[in-house]
């Protein structure tokens, strides 16, 4: 479950941070993909993209594993981007949350009152 993201960019790096919990230490999560870069779109969605699996570590899929509490995650990626204003994050293959990508330069912050 994601609880917080945040999107800055720096000469044209985007990165990305994601802060979730897992509901039992059986659980993790992981990129598996991200836009412009692995994922290819036929039309620009006009947003960066960020697709996170979650659900059981691979060898212990098959575990039985009583609900308590679960690990915290971090995750951390640069995508290499200089148009992109939002950043749409999909866990599981479903759209969780959309963010404003907040431009970073030596002028200061841009980009932090609309969408």
């Amino acid at each position: 479950m994601l609880t917080d993201a945040n999107a800055t960019r720096t000469d044209g790096l985007l990165t990305v941070r994601l802060i979730g919990k897992s509901p039992t230490s059986y659980d993790e999560a992981t990129i598996v993909g991200f836009y412009p870069g692995t994922i290819m779109h036929f039309r620009d969605p006009n947003s960066a993209q960020i697709f996170i699996r979650e659900g059981r570590k691979p060898e212990l899929e098959n575990m039985y594993c009583t609900q308590a509490l679960g690990n915290i995650w971090i995750l951390n990626h640069v995508i290499r981007d200089n148009y992109h204003k939002t950043v749409e994050i999909f866990i599981n293959d479903r759209l969780v949350r959309k963010i404003r990508a907040i431009e970073l330069s030596g002028s200061g912050m841009n980009n932090i009152i609309d969408l």
